[in-house]
């Protein structure tokens, strides 16, 4: 519930800084002229437009999501590729989620490949950023056991205002 008043929040406050522009940019143009308005409105579309340097979860040069390897691909049978969705948390508005692909390797033993972690549904105001992802195998070959560490941003228009330290660790069942 209080991921859905956090983003709420946010909510309100963006409306009520657009109205503000609204009403500085006519009083500049009424006051100065239209040239500073127009230099005024240029200067906001310049924060506002800015690249988001928040890359922390995205591959270098690359919209994918960031992916922690295990295992050379090359080393497995990669027609036997399979991957596993789990839900570290589950919020009233959004999911933590985590993605482990794996395979078989040569002692036909099933063996972690790759994992990442993002965040489904409505995010505004907070960011999740994974710090580390373990996926180990364990005894019994239908399973494996994960450590998640990240921290979750909790962000009033754009300016992070509480950081929160997120530990996950389990087991995940193989199908």
């Amino acid at each position: 519930m209080i991921y859905l008043l956090w983003a709420l929040l946010n909510i309100a406050l963006f409306i009520s800084f657009i109205g503000i522009c609204f009403r500085a940019t006519k009083l500049i143009r009424d006051r100065i002229g239209v040239f500073a308005s127009i230099i005024f409105v240029f200067g906001l579309l310049s924060f506002i437009g800015q690249s988001n340097n928040d890359n922390y979860n995205k591959e270098p040069n690359s919209n994918q999501i960031k992916t922690w390897k295990f295992l050379s691909e090359d080393s497995l049978n990669r027609r036997s590729t399979n991957s596993l969705f789990i839900n570290l948390e589950k919020t009233s508005i959004s999911k933590y989620e985590l993605y482990i692909s794996y395979s078989i390797d040569q002692q036909q033993m099933n063996t972690p490949i790759s994992a990442s972690s993002s965040t489904t549904g409505f995010i505004a105001g907070t960011n999740w950023k994974p710090a580390s992802i373990v996926v180990n195998r364990t005894t019994d070959d239908d399973k494996f056991e994960y450590i998640v560490n990240g921290v979750v941003e909790w962000k009033l228009l754009g300016a992070t205002i509480y950081t929160q330290g997120k530990n996950y660790h389990g087991i995940a069942f193989i199908k």
